[in-house]
Order: C-alpha cells, then sequence, then structure tokens
C-alpha cells in the first residue's frame, strides 16, 4: 500500500477503502489498479506527487480492506457505480480518472455514465475484456486467476506471475507486486475475473465523448501493443502513447515517464500513426 508520510486511507460509509495523499494544489488524479493488483502499487506515484497533486487510489471492491460487490457475477458498471460512492464522499467535483489494466474498462464504463465527473480520462495497458468472444474461452478467462490464486497462494502466485508484469523485474519491483497480491481475496479475484471474461470496453467506449488517451508499454505480452493499436482504428478520439522498455505494468516500470504523461501532459498528444 502507498507508505502513510504520502497518503492516508480513508473508508466510505459503504466499507470501500482508499487511499488520499490530501494535496489541496494541482490537480485531482483518481487511480483505478488492474485485476493482479491493488492500492499499493500506486506507490511511486504517491511518492513523485507529494507537493504536487492529489491523488487518491481505491481498493476496489473485493479488494484489500474494501467490502465486495454485492454480485458474484458483476459488470464494470457495477465497479463504477461503486466508484460514484468514493468520489462523492472525497467532495471530487471534475478529475482525471486514471485506469489500468482492468481498472481501464472500469475508467471506461465510468466515464460513460458519469461523463461530466471525468474532465480527462486516461487508460493504460487496456484490458478490453472477453464479452464478445465466446463461452469456451470465456470461461478459461474467468477461471484462470482464481485458480493460480487459490493453488498458490498470494506470495507464490506474484513470484510466478511477477516477471509476466514487469519488463523491469528488479527486486524493488517484484516487492511492490508481492505486497499488492498478499492483499487479494479470492471472492473479490473471482468477481473481478468475471468482469475480464465477460464484459467488454467496446460497451462503454461509443458514449464517451472526449479524447481518450491511451498509454501502453513497448514489452507488454499481457495487453500487447497490437491491440492498443488495434483499438484505436475503432474510435478516433483515442490518443496512442508508447512508454518504452516498460511491460504491463508500466507505471512501475517506467514511473517518470509514466508520470509525465499523466501528470504533467495537461492535454492529448496526437493520434499515433501506425500506417
Amino acid at each position: 500500500m502507498p507508505t502513510s508520510t504520502h497518503s492516508t486511507m480513508r473508508q466510505t460509509a459503504c466499507g470501500l477503502t482508499y487511499w488520499d495523499n490530501g494535496e489541496q494544489q494541482g490537480d485531482v488524479y483518481v487511480l483505478l489498479h488492474g485485476i493482479s493488483s491493488g492500492a499499493g502499487l500506486w506507490a511511486k506515484q504517491f511518492a513523485s506527487q507529494t507537493g504536487k497533486n492529489r491523488l487518491i487510489a481505491w481498493d476496489a471492491p473485493g479488494y484489500g480492506d474494501s467490502v465486495a460487490l454485492a454480485s458474484a457475477t458483476p459488470t464494470a458498471a457495477d465497479y463504477a457505480h461503486a466508484l460514484k460512492a468514493v468520489v462523492d464522499e472525497a467532495g471530487l467535483t471534475a478529475f482525471t480518472l486514471v485506469g489500468h489494466s482492468l481498472g481501464a474498462l472500469m475508467a471506461s464504463a465510468y466515464a460513460s455514465l458519469y461523463p461530466a465527473d471525468v474532465s480527462r480520462l486516461v487508460l493504460a495497458s487496456v484490458a478490453q475484456g472477453y464479452g464478445q468472444t465466446e463461452p469456451e474461452q470465456q470461461q478459461q478467462v474467468y477461471e484462470k486467476r482464481p485458480r493460480l490464486l487459490a493453488e498458490l497462494g498470494p506470495e507464490a502466485m506474484a513470484r510466478e506471475r511477477g516477471p509476466f508484469l514487469l519488463g523491469q523485474a528488479t527486486a524493488e519491483n517484484m516487492l511492490l507486486v508481492t505486497q499488492a497480491m498478499k492483499r487479494l481475496t479470492l471472492a473479490g479475484f473471482k468477481a473481478s475475473s468475471y468482469v475480464l471474461a465477460h464484459d467488454s470496453i467496446d460497451y462503454y467506449l461509443p458514449a464517451i465523448q472526449g479524447a481518450i488517451e491511451v498509454l501502453y508499454g513497448t514489452e507488454d505480452g499481457i495487453t500487447p501493443p497490437a491491440g492498443m493499436q488495434a483499438l484505436q482504428q475503432h474510435y478516433v478520439q483515442m490518443n496512442l502513447q508508447a512508454v518504452p522498455q516498460a511491460g504491463h505494468l508500466l507505471y512501475v516500470d517506467q514511473p517518470a515517464l509514466f508520470d509525465r504523461l499523466v501528470f504533467e501532459q495537461t492535454q492529448p498528444g496526437k493520434r499515433e500513426n501506425n500506417t
């Protein structure tokens, strides 16, 4: 989790926890983690933005100390509605919404449902969801990660999965991954795996009117660059930015460049030319 010197853990009335650095200056950023992580993986961003911008990073429902959703078969929209409770209790009006991996799918759902809240949308290492694939593939996706967690436990799963998530599998980065995975719960992991297997980002992106910034790691084997480039072809408002020498967890691998692209670039960049 983000260190206590950089943030404070808060809890909503409905039992969702989030980390807030409480900055009174700069802009406001809401950070959504991916399926195998948690708020703690944003530690480098909380450290770098001290005295600069306000950061809020939730533990999604069923992650860490956050209460699980009522449904075991949720959609990304269910997570978006839960996030709205965090946004309202934190007193946020307009903010930059940053979603990583499955968090990008949740962020897209939120931006489609609550457009007035989102002044800027940044998606990183986008998990597009398998909602439009065959049932057999959906079932495989749904079962894969929870089975690993149940069989290996969080620390062994971190050792096995960490090198595939990182482009720079240093001891420091592996420790962050391990600490995040230690806070996974099987129920929360199953619910988010259901979203990954049965939902699709294409159910939400068409409703988003503004620019969409997409960042991807050039060494990402989980959500490969080709997938990001293919997604861009369907959405004219999408701006693509590569992060070199970064894997799936690009904000852990290359925090300085990620931070510059997210926290210092207030206007969307140009569309990447893939022709």
